[in-house]
């Protein structure tokens, strides 16, 4: 077990991309996100991921929020609810800005994933309530809360969890056998071996609604790439901050909206 900082070495596991590349050597995220009232959420997440090199996305959901965002996005493959798997994808992101509108089968979903999984926002809060979900997911699975959504899942109050980041995302880690990101100032990083990472990048510059879905797609997008899962929470938490200290000095720290993060994101990961 061991803890230690994340700083700029850690874009030394980025890997370059070869000029005889092709889509299919960048690997396929299949998302549930996003709802029709929360479309944005939906986006950010989306075109994190493909910002950040991401080789195809296949973009699930009911007909109500595909009309929606097939408007806006123009990348993914879009897939009906009904016909949703895990079949020809690399990676799963569940859960930004979904609501409660597929609580219905999110057990069904989540216990039969085979893939990867990043696990956002309301899947955090779907999973609150049924914590032994979590329990029955056998696939290898990155947990992003922020810390309210950290006080639900372990019936805690923020106070608590923000008195003590590393041994509350240490705890949860390793008895649920996850990557467990938990979001906030120097970000922790905590893996089911014990082992926590805590970032040193980013500033109130990030604290808007949508920078954590933005973070969302970039870590499943790194997964889906074919990233081992620690590393690709460490790697998209660092550059994510280091975006909007980036972004912060020409457009101040009032200023850096999530929006902006997808571009300067994939300039950083280059």
């Amino acid at each position: 077990m061991k803890s230690e900082f994340i700083t700029n070495d850690i874009l030394k596991l980025i890997r370059p991309r070869k000029e005889d590349s092709c889509k299919g050597d960048f690997g396929t995220l299949l998302t549930l996100v996003g709802s029709e009232n929360m479309t944005g959420a939906a986006c950010f997440a989306a075109i994190a991921a493909l910002r950040s090199g991401l080789g195809l996305m296949r973009f699930c959901g009911n007909e109500s929020t595909l009309s929606e965002i097939r408007r806006i996005l123009f990348e993914p493959v879009f897939v009906p609810i009904a016909d949703i798997s895990f079949e020809k994808s690399t990676a799963f992101l569940c859960g930004c800005g979904i609501g409660r509108v597929y609580d219905d089968i999110l057990e069904a979903v989540l216990t039969n994933c085979t893939l990867p999984a990043v696990l956002d926002a309301d899947c955090i809060n779907f999973l609150s309530m049924h914590i032994d979900v979590l329990e029955r997911m056998d696939c290898p699975k990155i947990l992003t809360p922020h810390p309210a959504e950290m006080a639900r899942l372990i019936g805690k109050s923020i106070s608590y969890v923000q008195s003590a980041r590393v041994e509350t995302a240490l705890e949860f880690a390793t008895k649920y056998n996850c990557v467990l990101v938990l979001k906030g100032k120097n970000t922790v990083i905590a893996t089911s071996n014990g082992d926590a990472y805590i970032n040193t990048s980013g500033s109130s510059a990030l604290a808007k609604g949508g920078s954590g879905d933005v973070l969302a797609g970039v870590t499943a997008s790194l997964v889906a790439q074919g990233y081992e899962i620690a590393d690709a929470a460490k790697i998209a938490v660092y550059v994510h901050g280091l975006a909007g200290d980036n972004l912060e000095k020409t457009l101040g720290k009032s200023g850096v909206l999530p929006s902006d993060l997808p571009k300067e994101i994939g300039r950083i990961l280059g």
